[in-house]
Formats: C-alpha cells, sequence, structure tokens
C-alpha cells in the first residue's frame, strides 16, 4: 500500500505539473456563465450585445452571448471585443489558434474572422474567414493566431512585439481583411466557449513526460524489496 501510495503521490504531483504547463489558455474560457467575460461592443446596449441564458451549444440551459447587428449606424456591425484576459502574447503561450462555437441566427451567410487591434487601429485580421452559413446551427470555428495565418492591418510591427504591448481581440463580419471594424451587416450572431487552444508540441511533451514518469515508477517500485 505505501508503495502505490508513492505512485499515486508522484502520479498526481505529474498531473498537477501538466496542468500547469498546459495552462497556455489566456484566462480561462469564455462561457458566458451569468457574464459576458469582459466581451463589449464600443457602446453598450443591451439589445445588441446580451446574454441569452439557453440555447447554447449544450442546449437547455446553456447561456451564450449574442450579438445584432442594424446595418446601420453605430449598431451596423456585429463586432465585440475584449481588452482584458484575451489580451496575452499568444507566442510565449504557446497558443496557435482560439476556437469557439458560433450560430448564426440571421437570414445572410457570415465571414467570421479574429481581429487583433491596437490603441491606434493597426493590428492583425484573420486572411482566411470562417465561413458561417444559415440554418446550420451551432458551428465549430478555429482561428489560428499565428502569423502565417495572419493578415497585418496597418502598421502593427513585429508579431511577438504587437503581442506584447496590448491590444484587444475582436470578433468580426468582414468581407475583406482590409480593416479591423467588420462589415455593415443585418444579422444575428451567437457565441460561446471561447478558447486558447495549445501548439501540438505542448501537449505531446506532456504526454510522453507523463508515460515517462510511469516507466519510472514501475521500475523503482520493482527493484525495490517487498516490506
Amino acid at each position: 500500500m505505501a508503495r502505490l501510495s508513492r505512485c499515486g503521490s508522484l502520479v498526481l504531483s505529474f498531473a498537477m505539473l501538466s496542468r500547469t504547463a498546459l495552462a497556455v489558455t489566456v484566462g480561462s474560457t469564455d462561457t458566458f456563465t451569468g457574464s459576458l467575460d469582459s466581451w463589449q461592443k464600443g457602446i453598450s446596449n443591451p439589445t445588441y450585445l446580451s446574454l441569452v441564458a439557453s440555447g447554447g451549444p449544450a442546449g437547455a440551459g446553456d447561456s451564450y452571448m449574442q450579438s445584432v447587428a442594424d446595418g446601420g449606424g453605430s449598431f451596423g456591425k456585429l463586432t465585440v471585443f475584449n481588452q482584458n484576459q484575451w489580451n496575452s502574447n499568444y507566442v510565449t503561450d504557446g497558443v496557435t489558434s482560439i476556437r469557439m462555437d458560433l450560430l448564426n441566427s440571421g437570414s445572410v451567410p457570415l465571414q467570421v474572422r479574429l481581429g487583433l487591434r491596437n490603441s491606434v487601429g493597426a493590428g492583425y485580421i484573420s486572411t482566411i474567414p470562417f465561413a458561417l452559413g444559415t440554418g446550420g446551427g451551432w458551428q465549430t470555428a478555429d482561428f489560428p493566431v499565428t502569423e502565417a495565418a495572419l493578415t497585418t492591418v496597418g502598421a502593427p510591427g513585429d508579431f511577438s512585439s504587437f503581442l506584447s504591448s496590448g491590444f484587444a481581440l475582436r470578433i468580426l463580419h468582414a468581407t475583406s481583411t482590409a480593416n479591423l471594424n467588420g462589415s455593415v451587416v443585418v444579422s444575428t450572431i451567437g457565441v460561446d466557449n471561447i478558447t486558447a487552444v495549445p501548439e501540438p508540441s505542448m501537449v505531446m511533451v506532456v504526454g510522453f513526460g507523463a508515460l515517462g514518469l510511469m516507466a519510472a515508477v514501475r521500475r523503482s517500485l520493482s527493484s525495490r524489496p517487498a516490506a
């Protein structure tokens, strides 16, 4: 029993270390449970940005964020942004993409992109949009946040330096990569479970490390005489 306890303690310790090693998400996954998790529009108005209490990807009782655009004025675009927990250096964090669930509740197809915008309006935008059609229910989208998958807008400078200097992460419908404001549209979009995804190599390192530790524990226990 003592050996099993020691083995269990070692495995538990590694599990805790693994969680730390995999903590490459920028804060917790945004599930919109009870709040908008610091996502906003330029002007606060619950008609155009709200928390919907039910009907998310998990069905009844699963809340999500909803953005509405009326095609004109201050609320003509679906664009939402977050400059708190998602303002981080994804390169040093080991984050290579951001995953989320999306719902098109409008009547026109959407071209959803991620934008990273600094205080002077420069930044990066997804080169290839996620085509979010109508009537398809909730869909999961992966947006790469590597330099190779993004198009520069303005003069943001070096990618890694840009990520370290402060920016707002934006989710937008944009028919081109010309700017980070988004395109005018009459539509409604639902967003849920925004998650930063670590690069595969980090997952492999942790996985192989766990296997190595288990093998070492077995060898150690087998070489000791029974108590």
